[in-house]
């Protein structure tokens, strides 16, 4: 199998048309995790994700402080450190100023 890659299928909601496809065993923690090590930084420094689906749970795991949207998932929900409003309601602006971040 050499050359052959293995994709794997994320859908951020059921009820949504959007697929997103990425090599095995790559996530969205894998990137957070290689630009915090390219920056000299840990997973301690002060780090913030924000996410609402399955697939960014990865990043959820690779960060200090792990922010659920309002309208998450349950399993985001249940990882999350802070859960905040929906996105419809501004929820990534709401958890910066919980956080004095702006």
């Amino acid at each position: 199998m050499t050359g052959r890659r293995v994709y794997r299928r994320s859908s951020k909601r059921a009820q949504q048309a959007n697929r997103e496809l990425s090599p095995k065993g790559i996530d969205k923690g894998v990137g957070v995790a290689q630009a915090l090590e390219y920056l000299g930084c840990s997973r301690n420094a002060h780090t913030f994700g924000f996410g609402d689906s399955g697939n960014d749970l990865g990043i959820l795991a690779a960060v200090e402080m792990a922010v659920a949207m309002g309208n998450a998932m349950p399993e985001v929900k249940a990882v999350a450190d802070y859960v905040t409003d929906d996105v419809e309601h501004d929820g990534t602006v709401t958890a910066m100023r919980h956080f004095g971040l702006i």
